[in-house]
C-alpha cells in the first residue's frame, strides 16, 4: 500500500470514532449515550421518545462517521418536530464491509423494538446517501420478516443502486469497491433500488437539482410508484444533501418538507 493511500485509510478510521453533538448545538443535559448490544447510539432529547422518534443513518459512503452538519441537522429537524432523535453508530468499510452495518442498524431497531422505545406509528427511519440506502434496506428486511415498520421513509440524496455506471466520481467508486468487497452489487441490500419496494411505509425523497445521485433519486421515486408505495420527490435548487449539508433557502425548503413528513407520519 502506497503512503498515500496508507495515511488516507488512517484519516477514514479516525472518522469512524463515534461523537456526540458540540455543545453549540446541543447542551449536554440533553444528550445521552448508550450501547444497544455492541453498537453504540446516541440520543438527542431522549425525554420526547414518548411523542415519536427520529431514527437516523448518517451518510458518508459507507466509509465516514457523522460530521457536525448531521448533528446540526437532526437536532433541528427533531426539535421543529417535538420528537426525540437517535443516532445508530454503525460499523464502516474498509474495516467493516457489508453486511455489518446492515446488520448493525436491525439489530438496534430490534432492540428498541423489544422494549417497546419504538412503538407502532410513533418513529421514523431516515438516511442520508449511503445512510438512505441503509434505511431503505432495513425496511425491506422489516417488511419481509413481518416487523414493526417505521411510520415514514426519510431519504435524501439516496446512493441506492451501487450498480449504475454514472457513478464515476471517484470517491464512490472507491466507496463502492471498499463497501462491497466481494459481494455483488447487484444484492438488494447493498442496491435497494433493485429490490422488492412493495410494502413500504411513505417515502419522502429529498435531492439536489445538481445533486450528482439525482438520477438515483428520480429512479427510485420511479420504482417506488411502480411498486405501488406512496411517495413523494422534493427537488431544491442545490447540489448533494441539500438539507443536510446545505445552507440558505434551498436547506430551508428541504427542512420544511421533512419536517412536514416527520409530523404527518407521528400524527395521532
Amino acid at each position: 500500500m502506497s503512503l498515500v493511500s496508507t495515511l488516507r485509510t488512517v484519516r477514514i478510521l479516525a472518522s469512524q470514532r463515534p461523537t456526540t453533538p458540540p455543545r453549540s448545538i446541543a447542551a449536554p443535559s440533553r444528550v445521552h449515550r448508550e450501547r444497544r448490544g455492541r453498537v453504540p447510539i446516541t440520543w438527542i432529547d431522549r425525554d420526547r421518545a414518548a411523542d415519536g422518534i427520529i431514527v437516523h443513518l448518517h451518510g458518508g459512503d459507507h466509509l465516514y462517521g457523522e460530521s457536525r452538519a448531521d448533528w446540526a441537522w437532526l437536532e433541528e429537524v427533531a426539535r421543529r418536530s417535538g420528537a426525540a432523535a437517535v443516532m445508530i453508530h454503525h460499523r464502516l468499510a474498509p474495516r467493516f464491509p457489508f453486511p455489518a452495518g446492515l446488520h448493525d442498524v436491525l439489530a438496534v431497531i430490534e432492540d428498541l423494538s423489544e422494549d417497546v422505545t419504538l412503538r407502532p406509528g410513533h418513529w421514523v427511519l431516515s438516511g442520508e446517501g449511503s445512510g438512505a440506502a441503509l434505511a431503505l434496506a432495513a425496511a425491506q428486511t422489516l417488511a419481509e420478516q413481518g416487523a414493526t415498520l417505521p411510520a415514514a421513509l426519510l431519504v435524501e440524496s439516496p446512493w441506492v443502486d451501487l450498480t449504475r455506471e454514472q457513478h464515476d466520481l471517484d470517491q464512490l467508486r472507491t466507496a463502492a469497491e471498499l463497501y462491497t468487497a466481494s459481494v455483488p452489487r447487484e444484492d438488494p441490500r447493498i442496491s435497494p433500488a433493485l429490490a422488492d419496494l412493495a410494502g413500504l411505509p411513505p417515502v419522502l425523497i429529498v435531492t439536489g437539482e445538481h445533486d450528482e445521485l439525482r438520477q438515483d433519486a428520480q429512479d427510485l421515486a420511479t420504482a417506488l410508484t411502480r411498486a405501488g408505495t406512496p411517495r413523494e420527490l422534493v427537488s431544491v435548487t442545490a447540489g448533494r444533501s441539500p438539507a443536510v449539508r446545505g445552507e440558505g433557502p434551498a436547506a430551508q425548503e428541504a427542512r420544511r418538507h421533512q419536517i412536514r413528513a416527520i409530523r404527518e407520519g407521528l400524527a395521532p
